[in-house]
């Protein structure tokens, strides 16, 4: 038959210390917390800025070549021979080459801006990080 053992119940002096060695680290860890919880409302922020800066230039860029599609059927309408007409097409197909690789500039720039604002979120976090350790 086995016997079962018991171990000694730790004494409240025993307790107290550990509690004491535990401070510190409960604190950092606290602050850590403190830290990550301020940030949360700059980063839903950054994320709507950007969604909202693209679908405002993507939309842009389709009002752009919507209108110059229209203007493409209206020139088309007023075409009085084949030759015209071709003159017309050929216009519009020159444009649209130089009107999308306006676009992707345009949104590139727009990216690089949106990353340089994140690396600027992130580097308000981390030293907002520091400061508050360095205060403690």
């Amino acid at each position: 038959m086995a016997t079962a053992t018991t171990k000694p119940f730790p004494s409240p002096s025993a307790s107290t210390q550990d509690a004491r060695a535990a401070g510190p680290m409960i604190d950092d860890g606290m602050q850590v917390l403190s830290t990550q919880l301020s940030s949360i409302g700059i980063v839903p922020q950054k994320l709507w800025e950007l969604q909202l800066s693209m679908l405002s230039e993507i939309l842009g860029f389709v009002a752009r070549r919507t209108q110059a599609q229209a203007e493409l059927c209206g020139r088309l309408g007023r075409c009085s021979d084949f030759s015209e007409a071709v003159e017309a097409q050929q216009d519009f197909a020159n444009g649209v080459g130089g009107a999308y690789a306006e676009e992707v500039e345009r949104l590139s720039s727009l990216t690089r801006r949106s990353l340089d604002a994140w690396k600027g979120v992130g580097a308000q976090l981390i030293s907002g990080h520091a400061i508050e350790k360095k205060a403690a």
